[in-house]
């Protein structure tokens, strides 16, 4: 079995490869996420910021169970519930966490944590889902031990149908859309922004036009008041372009010392875009940064956090 790192909210875990997004609702405070696989849902993901110090992690967990217990009133199976079992052997792996463990089984069978970290005050529950008869131990026990509720290092990795993208945690998630051939990502820290967009069918978005033509076109409206320049370099065969501009003013033909002074205390804002199409995977990646410093920078990091394929 193949498996991967999936992201979101802050939260990091591992997966198997082919568990998809499924169901996703809420914010980075308060949320819950679905995985799918093939066949049926894999892994429930719930989450909530907690005001106490030691919530009462029982009752949290009551509540969740009369939610799964409602989905059972018009099912002829009868719901077993089991609580604090021996999941993870190596408990280590929770320090600084108050956890408890759990199992359920009706039509399907479930194993579970519900956790409160002492460090970012979240509640988390992870709940892996199977067939009666799966043996669901394995995947349980390394998913679980995988499980990080809060960012250890400066970026937090979002994913999404195989995209997976670190953006520094400072920025919050704001609008997104997640289709199979479009999908966006969009961030805000005050007036810093970042985007990362992936478009599929880049052979047929691109079979009358070159890279850059698309993208004066497609982002005319974006690059709208910034002085720009593009430069492109060709990285494994795939085009790369980078895009750099100045916000433009009024007052850029007026050559008053006055007007270059207050011009260099009041800092324009700079615009900068990555965008390659990477030629294996069929597909157009376009990562755009706003911020009046270092937004070439932020943009360059962002798009190498990114393995197209």
């Amino acid at each position: 079995m193949d498996w991967t790192t999936f992201g979101w909210a802050g939260i990091r875990l591992e997966i198997p490869s082919n568990w998809e997004l499924s169901g996703l609702s809420g914010d980075e405070k308060d949320g819950y996420l679905r995985l799918d696989g093939e066949e049926m849902p894999r892994l429930e993901l719930k989450w909530a910021q907690s005001k106490k110090k030691k919530p009462d992690l029982g009752r949290v967990l009551d509540e969740y169970f009369k939610l799964v217990r409602k989905n059972y009133k018009r099912k002829e199976a009868k719901l077993h519930i089991q609580r604090h079992v021996n999941l993870v052997k190596d408990e280590s792996v929770f320090e600084g966490r108050e956890v408890v463990s759990f199992t359920w089984k009706g039509d399907i069978r479930a194993n579970g944590i519900i956790f409160h970290c002492q460090t970012c005050k979240r509640i988390t529950i992870v709940q892996v889902m199977g067939h009666l008869k799966e043996n669901l131990r394995a995947t349980t026990v390394r998913i679980l031990q995988s499980v990080q509720d809060h960012p250890s290092e400066q970026n937090v990795l979002w994913s999404a149908y195989k995209l997976n993208v670190e953006v520094p945690r400072r920025y919050r998630l704001g609008k997104h859309q997640l289709l199979s051939g479009y999908l966006l990502f969009s961030f805000a820290d005050g007036s810093r922004k970042i985007s990362i967009e992936r478009y599929g069918v880049a052979d047929v978005t691109l079979k009358e036009q070159d890279l850059e033509s698309w993208f004066r076109l497609k982002y005319a409206k974006a690059i709208g008041g910034y002085g720009f320049e593009i430069t492109s370099r060709t990285h494994d065969g795939d085009e790369h372009l980078r895009v750099i501009g100045e916000q433009t003013r009024v007052t850029d033909r007026i050559p008053f010392a006055p007007v270059l002074a207050v011009d260099k205390v009041m800092r324009r804002q700079v615009f900068a875009a990555h965008l390659w199409r990477c030629h294996e995977s069929n597909r157009i990646y376009v990562v755009q940064a706003i911020a009046k410093r270092d937004a070439a920078k932020i943009g360059q990091d962002v798009a190498a956090s990114i393995k197209c394929h």
